[in-house]
C-alpha cells in the first residue's frame, strides 16, 4: 500500500475513478458500481490510503488494536461516496478534526463509548458526536492489529443509532 500525503490527491483520485466507470454501469445498483470499479481498476492505486488522524488509546483499547491511527483507502472513499452521496466534500476534508474533536455517543448517563463489533470480525461499528451531529463509523483493523481503515462514514440519526443498539446484541462498553 502507498501512502498519499493530502487528502486532496485522494479525493481527486477516487472522483476519476469513479468518472472513468462512469459510462460503464449505467443501469448498476449500488453493489454493483462499487464491484465493477474494484473488478476493472488498478489494485495498487484502490489500496493507496491517506492517514485521516488518531483515535484516543482508550478507543484503541477497546477494539483491541495496537495503534491509534486511522487511515482512509481509495477503495474505501470510492464506496463511501457512491453509497453516500449526500456526504459532502468539506464532511470529507474535516475528518481529521472530527475525529481530533469527536464526543463519543453515550447511552443514558453510561459514561462508556458505544460500539458495536460486527459478525465476528475486524471491523466495528463506532458512532460519534461532532459538530451536534451523529455520525457513524465503521472502523476495520487489519489481522495483526497493527492498521485501522474507515471503511464506512456517514451522517447517522438517533433512529439509526437505537436500530444498531437492537441489531447487534453484544454491545461493548
Amino acid at each position: 500500500m502507498n501512502k498519499i500525503n493530502t487528502f486532496d490527491e485522494l479525493y481527486k483520485t477516487s472522483i476519476s475513478i469513479i468518472e472513468d466507470k462512469n459510462n460503464s454501469y449505467e443501469n448498476y445498483s449500488v453493489t454493483e458500481i462499487i464491484n465493477f470499479i474494484r473488478l476493472n481498476s488498478d489494485k495498487d492505486i484502490l489500496n493507496c490510503y491517506y492517514i485521516v488522524g488518531n483515535i484516543p488509546n482508550y478507543i484503541a483499547e477497546k477494539i483491541q488494536a495496537n495503534t491509534t491511527i486511522i487511515k482512509l483507502s481509495i477503495d474505501s472513499l470510492i464506496k463511501n461516496i457512491i453509497e453516500h452521496p449526500e456526504q459532502t466534500l468539506d464532511e470529507y476534508k474535516n475528518l481529521t478534526k472530527y475525529l481530533n474533536n469527536a464526543e463519543y455517543i453515550l447511552l443514558k448517563s453510561n459514561k462508556n463509548l458505544i460500539y458495536f463489533k460486527i459478525d465476528k470480525s475486524n471491523k466495528n461499528l463506532i458512532y460519534f458526536k461532532i459538530d451536534n451531529k451523529i455520525y457513524q463509523f465503521v472502523i476495520k483493523k487489519t489481522q495483526n492489529s497493527e492498521e485501522l481503515f474507515i471503511t464506512t462514514y456517514h451522517k447517522a440519526s438517533i433512529n439509526q443509532l437505537n436500530k444498531d443498539i437492537q441489531r447487534y446484541t453484544q454491545i461493548k462498553r
